[in-house]
């Protein structure tokens, strides 16, 4: 398979992304984290490279830069692999390198793209995370790591007039069609940037640059996934024959999600710590929210939920159900080829050596199929309610008239009256099949909407 070209243009910064081997974990404890960071600050001080951005997690490094010349990105990652791989090598009594062949970079259009992709990375972690550049760039605490893009300084005059105009672009609302095009042009190593400025690189480089979508086969054509799959394909026995997963021991892949999908039977106890509504679209969804817009509130920075439940939705990753396009009674099993749960050197195998499926791939079909069945019971329900026409709209804001700040909407939550005001045979008929109970469940939930003020506020303490 031919290698993508890389693309330097003099004072463009470039969006890297460099992933463990096999899903290796290449950060076990602090110790690694803060040593990858001495040599981080080393490597880019020795370089003709300036640092915007990163962060450092379990499974990658992610980071924006610009570098002065052709050579200077090349140079710095080679210098910081060979010296992290033995550091790493040597501590863990091993050999070999620990990182996948190549890095993965993408050109950004940075008078377009520059805040969004540092506002992508360092939105990658918790705010709390110590080794992500969000402390200089939001906080003003001290990085030596880090250099100011000539952008950045252009916020302000004074460092403190810079923090805060960065902090609010940071707590502005996620647009998500960004995200998942800075996501899809960084795994592309294509440019992120708009039309215009593409054609224009074009004209310099002399061959196209524009990102070509990937077809599938229109039999196996399925619905599109939710924010915290980042790579969805269709599980196949010989392609996927040699994957193992591992334990889901954290939630880090749903960090960006505000909202969570829930069935009608979590309600209670999802309810009891956030808000459940339900969604405008034209198909309603029950959802719990979980961010006022920013980072998720419900996972900490250890990445664990913070309550003793956790909803069936994340329970179910890497793992999804789909319809085929053509027939919809048609189910495929889909994994995120990208999570770090799974690998081909550890964890349990999730094909036989016969090609059959095995004890725990099994058990995962079977957790997705009772999922699946649920989920058409509770869309069912919520689809009634709405026809029901007891639904208003709502939403999440701060401060009033010219003040007024929207956190979060496109939402619907039941109106008490008008649920009082519906005939009792149909009051009788959701008692009987629970559907008053829920309802109920997802009214008194809507007192946790200060909750997750409460919790944004002691995070940001």
């Amino acid at each position: 398979m031919a290698r993508k070209v890389r693309i330097f243009v003099k004072d463009s910064p470039q969006h890297v992304i460099l992933r463990g081997l096999d899903k290796l974990t290449i950060f076990k404890d602090e110790s690694d984290y803060r040593a990858f960071a001495d040599i981080l600050r080393e490597s880019s001080a020795n370089s003709d490279l300036a640092l915007h951005a990163y962060v450092l997690m379990p499974h990658f490094f992610e980071f924006l830069a610009t570098p002065s010349n052709e050579d200077a990105l090349s140079k710095f990652m080679q210098s910081l692999g060979r010296k992290y791989v033995g550091y790493f090598n040597k501590k863990y009594n091993r050999t070999g390198t620990i990182f996948e062949g190549r890095y993965k970079s993408s050109l950004v259009e940075d008078e377009k793209y520059l805040f969004d992709v540092m506002l992508y990375i360092e939105k990658l972690a918790p705010k709390e995370h110590l080794f992500s550049s969000v402390h200089k760039n939001l906080y003003g605490k001290k990085d030596e790591i880090l250099s100011y893009h000539s952008l950045y300084k252009k916020l302000g005059f004074t460092d403190e007039q810079r923090v805060q105009r960065y902090g609010e672009l940071f707590n502005s609302a996620i647009n998500y069609d960004k995200d998942d095009f800075i996501t899809t042009c960084l795994e592309k190593q294509s440019v992120t940037g708009s039309e215009d400025f593409v054609k224009n690189l074009e004209k310099i480089v002399g061959f196209s640059l524009t990102l070509k979508a990937r077809g599938r086969p229109k039999k196996e054509q399925i619905k599109k996934g939710k924010k915290m799959y980042k790579n969805l394909v269709i599980l196949d026995k010989e392609k996927h024959k040699e994957l193992k997963i591992n334990p889901l021991e954290d939630l880090f892949f749903a960090k960006s999600a505000a909202h969570i999908p829930l069935l009608a039977n979590e309600v209670a106890q999802v309810g009891s710590a956030f808000p459940v509504v339900f969604t405008a679209g034209e198909v309603p969804e029950l959802t719990a929210i979980v961010s006022l817009g920013t980072e998720s509130l419900a996972i900490n920075e250890a990445g664990k939920w913070i309550t003793s439940y956790v909803p069936s939705y994340l329970r179910k990753y890497p793992f999804s159900l789909a319809s085929t396009k053509e027939n919809p009674d048609q189910k495929v099993i889909l994994i995120d080829e990208d999570s770090s749960l799974f690998s081909k050197s550890k964890g349990k195998q999730l094909f036989k050596k016969n090609s059959e499926k095995s004890e725990t791939l099994d058990h995962a079909i079977n957790f997705l199929t009772s999922y699946d069945n649920q989920m058409s019971v509770t869309l069912n329900v919520a689809k009634l309610i709405a026809k029901s026409g007891i639904l208003e709209n709502r939403e999440i804001s701060v401060g009033e008239g010219e003040e007024k700040k929207v956190l979060v909407n496109g939402f619907k939550v039941v109106n008490r009256e008008k649920l009082n005001a519906l005939s009792d045979d149909i009051l009788a008929d959701w008692v009987r099949k629970g559907i008053m109970a829920m309802i109920e469940a997802h009214l008194k939930s809507l007192d946790n909407i200060q909750t997750l003020f409460e919790i944004a506020q002691k995070r940001q303490s």
